[in-house]
């Protein structure tokens, strides 16, 4: 399982809240269900009492697991003004007379140690935030992370957006694209699982093996969905594979699922071969028309809309492969996934 980050995990320096708490315990039920799932897990919630961001009361937060891969600290932002929170990193920017823009590519630069751009909107939002749209130029076409500058100018703050009085889990499907996922099942079921994967993961490809069957089993139980999520910068023809599954679901829809199966069940023979010759290969053997398929997987405008479809799963946190969302809850997977798919197992009603 690997993962891409904005940035490591820095210090909150300087964070304040000048107004009294009163939302405490509506502020950790929110947290609870905004972080990921994890096998005995504890949240704490403590504030932080420095200058910070203007608007916002800050909070440190800590996820404990008995899975170490599921434990996570970060920071809640909450506006007591508008209710937005944000659930992330707050980066103090140079303290001078440079634009916004210039300062925030500096920091995030120097984070990221790659060369970045910065463009912050003219909107602002209700919380006094702007959002801020930071560029990496990539081998595949411009990538976009996306974060606010508060209204001191002097806080870049990289996080997931929400309000106190929106379920985490309405707020995450939404701002995920879920229109764009490919969808199976039966639309009136009670459980919905989302599927963010990566065809190049070897823990994916693990965990298809295992889900997979339980999702064809009951099917009639389950509203499923499923979108890519290529870890670009890791996996070398991730993006290919992603795009491939992108071109059959516009032009065979209802042999998009066999190629789920057939790229994770060949991952290595794949790594070997050139991705266009198992793309054009696969559509042979299934009856696919391959030039139908051959211009969407080419399309610069397809490939655009797939890094765009990444940047909204960094946006909200979604930065590991593979990742479920069952019912609205994040769920954190883990080298072997064991909690992960008893949930499944639990919300299919299946042993």
């Amino acid at each position: 399982m690997r993962k891409l980050l904005l940035a490591t995990c820095v210090a909150l320096s300087g964070i304040t809240a000048s107004a009294q708490m009163s939302d405490v315990n509506a502020i950790k039920t929110y947290t609870v269900s905004a972080l990921p799932k994890c096998p005995d897990a504890k949240v704490t919630l403590e504030r932080v009492d420095k200058q910070g961001p203007t608007g916002f009361q800050v909070f440190g937060v800590t996820l404990t697991s008995s899975d170490k891969t599921c434990g996570k600290q970060t920071y809640l932002l909450y506006s007591p003004a508008s209710h937005t929170i944000l659930m992330g990193n707050a980066f103090a920017l140079p303290l001078d007379a440079r634009p916004a823009e210039v300062r925030i590519a500096e920091r995030t630069t120097e984070l990221l140690q790659h060369p970045l751009t910065a463009t912050v909107s003219k909107t602002v939002l209700a919380d006094g935030l702007r959002p801020v749209t930071i560029t990496k130029e990539t081998k595949f076409g411009p990538f976009a992370y996306h974060g606010f500058l508060d209204a001191s100018e002097r806080y870049l703050i990289v996080g997931t957006r929400g309000n106190l009085q929106v379920s985490p889990s309405r707020t995450l499907l939404e701002s995920i694209g879920i229109k764009n996922a490919v969808r199976r099942g039966n639309p009136k079921a009670k459980t919905q699982i989302i599927e963010l994967s990566d065809f190049e993961c070897p823990t994916c490809g693990r965990a298809h093996k295992v889900i997979e069957p339980l999702v064809e089993k009951n099917l009639a139980k389950v509203d499923y969905y499923r979108l890519d999520l290529p870890l670009f910068e890791h996996h070398e023809w991730a993006v290919d594979a992603a795009l491939g599954a992108r071109a059959i679901s516009k032009v065979a829809p209802a042999k998009y699922w066999a190629y789920e199966n057939f790229i994770f069940a060949n991952q290595e023979a794949i790594a070997n071969q050139k991705f266009d010759d198992v793309l054009k290969n696969f559509c042979e053997d299934h009856d696919i028309n391959w030039p139908a398929v051959q211009k969407i997987y080419r399309s610069p405008a397809e490939r655009a809309a797939l890094l765009e479809q990444v940047s909204r799963l960094f946006d909200n946190g979604v930065v590991s492969t593979p990742t479920y969302i069952v019912n609205g809850q994040i769920m954190g997977y883990g080298p072997e996934g064991t909690f992960t798919i008893k949930a499944i197992k639990d919300a299919l009603g299946v042993k």
